[in-house]
């Protein structure tokens, strides 16, 4: 027993807590115009979605329009990705992210590097983005990537650190959590409070040749692959992680589908990795929570 309930209660709790919460990602729908995206994502169960500037911007949708869409299904925006090689300065497309986060509202933007630049070079544009997102009220997490310039977990911490933003932190995808080697001892040193959000995939047996196109294509479900999900989500939970959570499914198998049917799929998968790990998907609130 555990604050007087026993593992039937916790389960319940989770689901309950899980299906208000649970978000999916931009790239688990990727090829679903903006309309649809939303209205499968809702109807499968999810609390929000993700978005690139890209959807965005190609949209051809007013704020507004877009707005009444989200409450129509009763969606938010958990996050946007993303900008390019902000280690240059601000990204041109950092300003229709922030009229984004200002009219729409958003949580946080994901940000990976993928430009070759030494890690102590990347601290003062962090920093500076950092900067930029909070004059906004947004979070920025540092996504660590296996094939790209900031590999692990260790070295996307050295940074944020270093950085020391308040709204700076990681976000941790669990591909690459599983395909950079990383360990739940990662995970020493580094505060619950820095991890923006988890995204829930899973990996194939072995890695692919080429580890950026496995990345983008051929990504598993969630629980559905050979990581070990269990081990990582409660190492997190253990380490005092209270970020959101998201399926994020790179996957042709998924885009495949039909829209309704790959949200099912994904939020079904995700809904039954974190009850499997009793780890409830937090609670979040965006930009414009108050307006909402």
């Amino acid at each position: 027993m555990v604050g007087g309930l026993g593992l039937r209660g916790r389960h319940r709790m989770s689901t309950e807590m899980t299906t208000k919460t649970l978000n999916c990602s931009a790239n688990t729908l990727r090829l679903a115009d903006l309309p649809t995206r939303v209205a499968a994502a809702a109807g499968a169960g999810f609390a929000g979605i993700g978005l690139r500037v890209t959807d965005y911007l190609d949209a051809n949708m007013a704020d507004g329009e877009i707005r009444d869409l989200l409450d129509q299904h009763g969606l938010r925006v958990l996050e946007m990705e993303h900008n390019w090689d902000w280690a240059l300065g601000e990204d041109p497309v950092e300003k229709a992210m922030f009229t984004f986060a200002d009219e729409i509202g958003i949580r946080h933007l994901n940000v990976p590097m993928f430009a070759e630049h030494p890690p102590a070079d990347l601290v003062e544009p962090f920093g500076a983005l950092c900067d930029r997102a909070a004059a906004h009220g947004v979070l920025v997490g540092f996504e660590f990537l296996p094939y790209s310039h900031v590999r692990t977990i260790g070295e996307a911490w050295e940074v944020v650190a270093a950085a020391d933003r308040p709204n700076g932190g990681i976000t941790v995808d669990l591909w690459h959590w599983f395909r950079s080697g990383a360990q739940p001892q990662d995970l020493a040193g580094i505060p619950a409070s820095v991890i923006t959000t988890v995204q829930l995939c899973d990996v194939a047996p072995e890695p692919g040749p080429d580890m950026t196109e496995e990345a983008r294509h051929r990504r598993k479900l969630p629980g559905q692959g050979a990581g070990d999900t269990l081990t990582a989500l409660k190492a997190l939970r253990d380490n005092g992680m209270v970020a959101p959570v998201s399926v994020e499914v790179f996957s042709d198998e998924l885009d495949a589908r039909p829209p309704a049917e790959a949200a099912r799929l994904a939020f079904d998968t995700g809904v039954k990795t974190l009850e499997r790990a009793e780890f409830p998907a937090p609670a979040w609130t965006t930009t414009r929570e108050e307006a909402r």
